[in-house]
């Protein structure tokens, strides 16, 4: 939305009374990874509040990381007032994030994914 008002489109977004679910984009590391050490280095390197302030800037996704609004402010200062990129608390106390799974709850997605991926 953000990038579409910046080309002047009027939108919004607001958060039902109820709530809402806080969506991320997840890095991961298969378990049978042989080159885990660079997988972990990779990471790290977007982590890096500088480089996750130029992702952020790139995306318009929601920043989580510590530092990164700061950083944002050398590359975009209205960027880095967006709600979009660094929602305040008020904001991030109406959602939650996706529950995590019960054993077997695992166990059946693993099985399932396995069998989606032919494994």
């Amino acid at each position: 939305m953000f990038s579409e008002n910046l080309s002047g489109q009027n939108y919004g977004f607001s958060i039902p009374e109820s709530g809402g679910t806080l969506w991320s984009d997840n890095m991961l590391i298969p378990s049978t990874s042989a080159n885990k050490s660079n997988s972990e280095k990779l990471m790290n390197h977007y982590y890096d509040p500088a480089i996750a302030a130029e992702v952020a800037a790139w995306v318009n996704y929601i920043c989580p990381v510590k530092g990164a609004q700061a950083e944002m402010e050398k590359i975009d200062p209205e960027l880095a007032s967006s709600p979009f990129i660094f929602p305040d608390n008020e904001t991030l106390s109406k959602v939650q994030v996706f529950r995590g799974l019960s054993a077997e709850e695992e166990f059946n997605f693993s099985a399932a994914f396995q069998e989606a991926i032919g494994a």
